[in-house]
């Protein structure tokens, strides 16, 4: 019987390759029984279980160990470098490999990006999902954002949406970001809590930046502890833009919404599961595929004309705002698949470095403040993990031709057999690319305005939108969101803090404040901090995302028997 389900598990894994798969196997290597071990510059080793040294001459006697060993020093070195710098955020996490594909060349009024329009072509893609605060050895289930980046193989480039399952962020400029990942990380005086925020510093930090009370809803909401990664959505988070090709732009908003719809854990069963399977999200990724039961989600499109930029009452670039639908609807326009496990954790899932700065043309930047400091950072950090010549390893380089006259640097692999590394030169090797034969163009606009440290005036504005997503919810998931609250902030010690962060919920809903000051102590607002606007948004809610026919398709179920049943 249990080779019967291996062999199945083989059949549904052994899809047909997509071009990067093909790719990866130039450096994969499938040991079979029997071969022989090699040093690892290839030398057969005779005995790697004892390190050479002095034995006595009656043969008792240990004597101490040689260090002309090279094969016991090459053993242990390796193994002392084994690890590289975690991620300082999204440490841990879990891949697959898949492909995307459009229904047909709907979004061309919009982008000339082929990976956006030509339905002939079958996109291979790499998926991380991961969590946010923990270290690698954390566990899946925690209260947390997860990540939910994408890696496209394009014929014209690697594209990288690096998004989360939640549709905003805590903070609206970049510069904040170390303020915001001290604040959240484990408390530097004593390394507590691992994996939580259920801490002073988060609530101490939130409390003072108003800003971040939309993204508090989100993480405290029954999208903080997610049922599966194959039932999250994912969102770009930020505003990019794309370019058609008459040459108008359009502001775009990424959505992957999963086939099986949005479903959470309970939050005892995220406690009990975090204690009992740790690796729960991980296994439940690769059991599915493995099983043939393939992880999908729709990807939509929100688009905003260039010409509308200033039309609403939020600016469209604040990332700590969504765009209603009801202003801005969703356009689906292709599936996302993941069909491949990874063949070795480290070399793929670790490895993998994603970049919002990884466009292709017909895809560009807006100014969204978060997503320029991010286009910078991203990068700078993949070079401190794995090196300046990140995208040579076999899991980040494109599938595409690369050329360019970028030389040297630790672990570089490319070999240019060449005289030339330069442009302009005599033999016009590596020449730029014009954009009707496919290079990368910005879009030429106009800017003016004064230098200064400042943010627009729609950015000041923090609760409405807060607001927009507590009033979207149903009962329970408000019951819910007040607990998790209230859990939290009954673990901050300092009464500064959650006396704090009441008064910012006030500011959201009077009686959200008031349930979670009775859980915490805390003093009981009797008036609103603001007046409500009453309004409520499609799309926030999980309900709003169950699948078309209910459905138990890839979950595990349980049947309980009675004593005596015959």
């Amino acid at each position: 019987m249990a080779s019967l389900m291996e062999s199945a598990k083989k059949a549904f894994t052994a899809v047909i390759p997509t071009d990067k798969i093909a790719d990866l196997q130039r450096d994969t290597r499938e040991p079979r029984t029997g071969e022989h071990l090699t040093t690892d510059h290839g030398v057969k080793a005779s005995d790697t279980d004892n390190w050479l040294r002095v034995i006595g001459s009656d043969g008792e006697q240990n004597g101490p160990m040689l260090l002309e060993d090279q094969i016991g020093r090459e053993k242990i070195h390796r193994f002392d470098h084994e690890r590289i710098p975690e991620r300082v955020v999204h440490a841990r996490g879990a891949a697959a490999h898949g492909y995307f594909k459009v229904y047909d060349d709907r979004a061309s009024k919009y982008t000339y990006a082929p990976v956006l329009t030509d339905a002939s072509r079958t996109t291979p893609v790499f998926v991380r999902f991961s969590t946010v605060q923990g270290p690698r050895g954390s566990a899946d289930t925690v209260r947390d954002v997860r990540g939910f980046a994408v890696k496209f193989y394009t014929k014209e480039g690697n594209w990288d949406i690096v998004g989360n399952d939640i549709p905003v962020f805590f903070i609206q400029d970049a510069i904040k970001f170390p303020d915001f990942v001290h604040a959240v990380k484990p408390e530097p005086h004593n390394e507590v809590p691992t994996g939580q925020s259920a801490h002073n510093n988060f609530w101490d930090f939130v409390g003072l930046q108003p800003e971040s009370a939309h993204m508090v809803m989100w993480v405290m909401s029954d999208r903080g502890v997610p049922r599966s990664f194959r039932m999250m959505q994912g969102f770009g988070v930020n505003t990019f833009t794309l370019l058609n090709d008459k040459g108008d732009r359009y502001f775009v908003k990424f959505h992957f919404i999963p086939e099986l719809g949005v479903h959470s854990l309970l939050w005892d069963e995220a406690l009990k599961i975090s204690g009992q399977d740790p690796d729960f999200h991980r296994k439940d990724l690769n059991e599915a595929i493995e099983n043939g039961f393939y992880p999908k989600w729709k990807l939509a499109i929100q688009t905003i004309p260039q010409v509308r930029e200033h039309d609403f009452d939020f600016d469209i670039l604040d990332a700590t705002k969504v765009w209603p639908q009801e202003l801005v609807p969703l356009e689906e326009i292709g599936e996302l698949v993941l069909n491949r496990v990874v063949d070795e954790f480290f070399t793929e899932t670790e490895q993998v470095a994603f970049c919002t700065s990884h466009v292709v043309p017909g895809i560009g930047f807006s100014d969204d403040p978060l997503l320029q400091g991010r286009n910078f950072s991203y990068f700078d950090t993949q070079i401190t993990r794995l090196g300046v010549n990140f995208q040579e390893l076999p899991i980040n380089r494109p599938i595409c031709p690369i050329l360019n006259h970028n030389r040297d640097g630790q672990a570089r692999h490319r070999i240019v057999k060449s005289s030339i590394n330069y442009w302009p030169n005599r033999q016009n090797i590596g020449q730029p690319v014009s954009a009707k034969d496919g290079g990368y163009i910005e879009y030429t606009q106009r800017l003016e305005g004064i230098k200064r440290r400042a943010r627009g005036e729609k950015f000041k504005e923090h609760f409405n939108h807060a607001e927009l997503f507590f009033n979207s919810l149903t009962p329970y998931e408000k019951v819910h969101l007040a607990s998790a609250i209230s859990f939290e902030l009954s673990h901050c010690e300092d009464p500064v803090v959650y006396r704090s962060y009441i008064n910012v919920l006030n500011n959201i809903d009077l009686d959200l404040a008031k349930s979670v000051a009775s859980k915490v102590g805390g003093d009981i607002p009797s008036q609103p901090g603001r007046p409500s606007h009453g309004k409520k948004s499609k799309g926030l809610s999980q309900t709003d995302f169950m699948p078309k026919e209910p459905t138990i398709v890839s979950r595990r179920i349980a049947i309980l028997i009675a004593d005596g049943f015959n």
